[in-house]
């Protein structure tokens, strides 16, 4: 296992709709929607306008996208994208939205997703990959990833995973 995978969740920062605009305004940040970017190139997240789970080819404008990137053992980002592509086509979890974003009160719909809860869940996924294994090989990445061990992935907006992985890649950098 001496090789790794670069993916990164990127967070959108552009323009946006009247939502968006609104998404923001919320939770007081720049952005208003992410994306798990994954080794292949493609994209896994909550499509922002027809809210479907999908995995597809997007062009990201710079401008418009903050990203933040993370290595993670090959064997276990494959296994993230193998689930990411089990969740494509499900629903959006609107139940999370009001009653873990707006509400707080930690509700959400376990077989649905919204951008952040899905990307947070596949670094938590990730986590607990590595985790259960007990090799001493991931002890670099359970210890980069610990946070995810003890969050509940609805309760993140965009901007909270965004906060979470500037202090993962700083950390990492550093």
């Amino acid at each position: 296992m001496n090789t790794t995978k670069s993916v990164s969740i990127v967070f959108y920062k552009g323009r946006g709709t009247l939502a968006e605009k609104l998404i923001r305004l919320w939770t007081k940040s720049p952005y208003s929607h992410c994306e798990f970017r994954r080794s292949d190139g493609l994209y896994h997240s909550n499509d922002r306008f027809n809210f479907i789970s999908r995995t597809e080819r997007l062009e990201i404008n710079p401008n418009d996208w903050e990203v933040c990137e993370i290595s993670l053992p090959s064997e276990i980002i494959e296994r993230v994208e193998r689930r990411q592509l089990r969740k494509n086509g499900t629903a959006y979890d609107w139940m999370g939205i009001v009653f873990s974003q707006v509400f707080r009160l930690g509700l959400h719909d376990k077989k649905r997703w919204f951008c952040s809860k899905s990307n947070a869940d596949d670094l938590a996924y990730a986590y607990r990959l590595m985790q259960r294994c007990k090799d001493k090989r991931y002890e670099r990445y359970l210890e980069e990833l610990s946070i995810f061990g003890k969050i509940t992935p609805q309760n993140f907006s965009p901007h909270q995973l965004y906060t979470l992985m500037q202090s993962i890649t700083h950390s990492h950098a550093s």
